[in-house]
């Protein structure tokens, strides 16, 4: 029966295997080898986007960390052509509050969050920017110099003065190679990498004495000996290497700029409202918490209203009352406004700030002490509410334990000499 169906069952296997072979094609469509779709996902490692911030600067953001800083250099590198290249100086950079960032300063690194209630904008002198970087990581909240800082790497928001062409990430990708930072190169390492001349070693093992090897004989005292005394090191003691160099009060960040018969107006004396280009005036309502408008627009108030349960809540008028004094230049009367201000970080009781004060001063402090060992000083600046805060300057360590407003003066413990054991003192002005 086989033989007499032969033709037809050839047949049949030669149409089944045509019909395979003119659907390949179509089973490829839906079911792309895995070369293909890998290759066709391409990568988003150096993508990036153009924007625009609130004080009409072209931004560009790039979703990756990177360690430039103002000055260094972004270049453009065609897709189709690598050798079209367009390269542009980075003015300005935009450190978001709350994002995280990896700092390199004094041979020590920390990563943590950026706590300066607003977002920060350096440019090319960035180096000289008085005001602290706050960075709250595992370990605690430290506050680090801009000129002590080595690196500075995490997500940024790249900005220029002058607007440059909007690339399409489509058909441009971003190099981000600058020169290595000096901060993360061991200086050593030229040193110990150079090529030594050494005395051959001899490898045929021998021994330049037959059977017996004198020992070295020293005199010592008088005496002959076959050893060498130890070696007592006597180290010098060290310095405490912190000193206080001023306790002065610490000016209050409001001042009274006018009022009204209900309400006084408070002018925001920070210097980053004016770069921020932000209103330092606000009315402020009685017995209503505020907090610093982060992210203001220009023109908005630096301060605005908040609620009780607020964690970034910042003062509050408790008590307003409009007076007349006796003007003793023109022995008139002229009105003054005075206010009692409680201030949820300051702490404490509420103090008066009135239209007659040029300086307000709210009980707070500011002390600056300097380090003083091996190396170049540091200057360093805190409040009298830094009780407990913790210093740190190479491999030593200061805490300050106790801080006397009244008798301007601080005790501060010290560790990690070479002394090794705790070393207390009290610094007081010279």
């Amino acid at each position: 029966m086989l033989k007499a169906h032969y033709e037809k069952i050839v047949l049949l296997i030669s149409v089944l295997v045509a019909l395979v072979l003119g659907l390949m094609p179509l089973f490829s469509s839906f079911f792309p080898d895995a070369d293909t779709a890998l290759f066709s996902q391409g990568s988003t490692e150096d993508s990036f986007s153009f924007g625009q911030n609130d004080g009409g600067l072209q931004t560009l953001e790039i979703f990756k960390e990177t360690s430039i800083m103002p000055g260094d250099t972004i270049t453009f590198v065609s897709v189709e052509d690598e050798n079209e290249v367009k390269a542009f100086m980075v003015s300005k950079i935009i450190l978001e509050n709350r994002s995280t960032l990896t700092v390199g300063f004094d041979k020590k690194e920390i990563t943590g969050d950026l706590m300066s209630g607003s977002d920060i904008i350096l440019d090319v002198n960035w180096a000289k920017v008085r005001v602290p970087l706050e960075i709250a990581s595992d370990k605690g909240r430290a506050s680090i110099v801009f000129s002590q800082i080595n690196y500075l790497t995490g997500e940024k928001i790249l900005a220029f003065d002058e607007p440059i062409d909007e690339f399409d990430p489509e058909d441009w990708r971003i190099s981000l190679h600058q020169p290595l930072s000096t901060g993360k190169v061991d200086q050593n390492q030229s040193k110990t990498d150079r090529v030594r001349w050494t005395k051959p070693a001899d490898e045929s093992g021998d021994s330049i004495y037959d059977l017996f090897t004198p020992p070295i004989i020293y005199l010592i005292d008088g005496n002959l000996t076959t050893s060498l005394p130890e070696k007592v090191e006597v180290r010098k003691k060290e310095e405490f290497g912190l000193t206080l160099q001023s306790f002065q009060k610490k000016p209050y960040r409001f001042k009274m700029r006018g009022f009204s018969n209900t309400a006084p107006f408070f002018e925001d004396l920070n210097p980053m409202v004016k770069e921020r280009r932000l209103n330092p005036k606000t009315r402020m309502e009685l017995n209503k918490p505020y907090r610093i408008n982060s992210n203001g627009k220009p023109g908005s108030p630096s301060l605005i209203q908040t609620t009780e349960d607020d964690a970034n809540k910042l003062l509050m008028v408790t008590y307003f009352k409009l007076e007349y004094v006796k003007d003793e230049k023109t022995g008139g009367v002229r009105p003054v406004g005075r206010a009692l201000v409680q201030d949820y970080k300051i702490g404490g009781k509420a103090f008066e700030i009135n239209s007659r004060m040029q300086e307000v001063f709210a009980g707070e402090n500011e002390i600056e002490m300097k380090f003083n060992l091996d190396g170049p000083s540091e200057q360093i600046l805190i409040s009298d509410k830094d009780v407990g805060k913790v210093l740190e300057f190479g491999s030593r360590v200061y805490l300050v334990k106790e801080i006397n407003a009244d008798e301007k003066s601080l005790l501060i413990e010290k560790r990690g000499s070479p002394q090794g054991s705790p070393r207390t003192e009290t610094l007081t002005l010279p």
